[in-house]
């Protein structure tokens, strides 16, 4: 039962949301043979089997077509988390704390969100899901069959060959515990597996392994706070928030965060080997989130550490089932209904803690496609908005995309045009707010007209305008301006 209902989410309009920016790369390295999809995410230091196998799968006869079809393939991969988790994790457990583990991974808002992105995050999920388990039962039995110990090394190398960070966090976490009960040479025996597994890309990993040593130069042009310290602060806040309760709830919802936090710390405490688990699963967390932040800018920290959300499950599980009974149908009860809350704020595209996510890109292109004239002309802001807009045009009217280096080129398009459309975000963050200078110069002289799209919700209205991010704070995320 919880499977098909898991399966009517992850499925039900795929299409919902536009397109977005990473979904749109998936999309066009998807369409290319295998050789070419290799020196493409090469160049792009992405590992290749997950593009490799999203090409295949679209070989197949599939009833979705373009996006929804690239979705569907991570939504197979969340229906088979799903079904490792239970098979390797929770089989054996008691029948409460059994179904609620499951049943807490299969509806979580927050795989909701991204195992229905045409991205790899559900099938880094499903692979950490099963290393882990691996790992996880050497360590607790070192005598164990050696094909179980290869399958543990099978498994680590797909997930490398699927995405690094969740492959070296658990290589990692397992090296750093494992020489103890195994012994140094047959812990150092299993790494020289795995690396001779990933010899074939480790020349590209070292390429990333440098791009990210330098990355606190590329990292720093997207803080919110500016502040190193509380950069952090906000980036871990935002990942425990969408882990627990997803990215589209009622703020009330935000009370059970630190609950969730609290049972996730009782339940690794009261697992079977509790301390040496809690050692493995906290130094692989401690490893990925490590490698994540010092790359990725808040709203994409939970994609990345998507891998962490059933291991925590696992340990909430446990820890729910340590309360006493009226408690543990309070805090069950309360889950059930944030989740619901969630599920039915995502398929409304309502209230999104990443509003980027919902952004309205289709709507907008239909609408200049029928508005927009040949002589006139698009400027789509590239600093806060996501240009992927692009994709929904039809290419009758000239558009230029507002990066760094592109100002001459906009304004030289701005003189002979006959009407100016300016599609951005309500939040000028551009240099010198150049959108907004660029916009302005546009519409000198012309009459100007404006359509705002997205609402932020109440409490985000709120938090902008508390956190003195925007004076008055904007009702709308996105904001498509035209001057005749």
């Amino acid at each position: 039962m919880v499977l098909c209902l898991q399966a009517i989410l992850l499925f039900w309009r795929l299409d919902l949301l536009s397109m977005w920016m990473d979904e749109r790369f998936t999309y066009l390295v998807a369409a290319h043979s295998f050789g070419e999809i290799i020196g493409m995410v090469q160049r792009d230091i992405h590992p290749p089997l997950y593009f490799v196998l999203l090409h295949a799968w679209t070989r197949l006869p599939l009833p979705w077509q373009g996006i929804a079809a690239l979705r569907a393939f991570s939504a197979l991969w969340a229906l088979a988390a799903t079904l490792l988790l239970d098979s390797l994790w929770t089989r054996r457990w008691k029948p409460g704390p059994r179904w609620l583990a499951v049943s807490l991974f299969a509806l979580s808002p927050c795989l909701l969100l991204y195992g229905r992105m045409a991205r790899s995050y559900a099938m880094q999920t499903a692979l950490a899901i099963l290393a882990a388990a691996l790992l996880w039962r050497w360590l607790r039995d070192p005598d164990s069959p050696v094909r179980d110990n290869l399958a543990a090394a099978a498994a680590l190398v797909a997930l490398l060959y699927t995405h690094y960070v969740p492959g070296i966090a658990l290589l990692a976490a397992f090296m750093a515990i494992a020489w103890r009960p195994l012994g140094a040479r047959r812990a150092a025996v299993f790494l020289a597996i795995v690396l001779a597994g990933y010899l074939p890309w480790i020349l590209t990993l070292s390429h990333a392994l440098r791009s990210w040593g330098q990355a606190s130069n590329f990292a720093a042009g997207y803080t919110l706070t500016g502040n190193v310290f509380t950069e952090q602060l906000l980036k871990a806040g935002y990942g425990l928030v969408s882990l627990t309760i997803g990215e589209s709830f009622w703020a009330v919802s935000l009370a059970l965060v630190p609950m969730a936090l609290w049972l996730v710390w009782l339940g690794l405490r009261s697992c079977a080997g509790g301390g040496r688990l809690l050692a493995f699963l906290g130094l692989a967390a401690g490893v990925g989130y490590l490698g994540i932040a010092r790359w990725v800018s808040f709203p994409f920290i939970p994609a990345r550490l998507l891998w962490l959300l059933p291991l925590a499950i696992l340990a909430m599980a446990q820890g729910i089932a340590r309360l006493r009974a009226r408690w543990r149908e309070v805090v069950a009860g309360a889950l059930a209904l944030s989740y619901l809350s969630s599920a039915a704020l995502y398929f409304r595209r309502e209230g999104y803690l990443n509003p980027g996510y919902a952004a309205p890109l289709r709507e907008i292109g239909e609408r200049l496609n029928g508005e927009a004239a040949p002589g006139d002309i698009i400027l789509v802001d590239d600093y806060n908005t996501d240009s992927t807009v692009r994709y929904y045009l039809s290419g009758r009217t000239p558009s230029v995309v507002l990066r760094a280096g592109r100002e001459e080129e906009a304004r030289a398009r701005l003189e002979g045009a006959k009407a100016v459309w300016v599609v951005r975000n309500t939040r000028d963050v551009s240099p010198g707010h150049i959108t907004s200078r660029l916009e302005a110069e546009g519409c000198a002289g012309r009459q100007r007209q404006e359509a705002f799209l997205q609402p932020y919700a109440t409490w985000q209205v709120a938090l902008m305008d508390r956190l003195g991010m925007a004076r008055p704070a904007p009702r709308y995320v996105y904001q498509v301006t035209v001057c005749r």
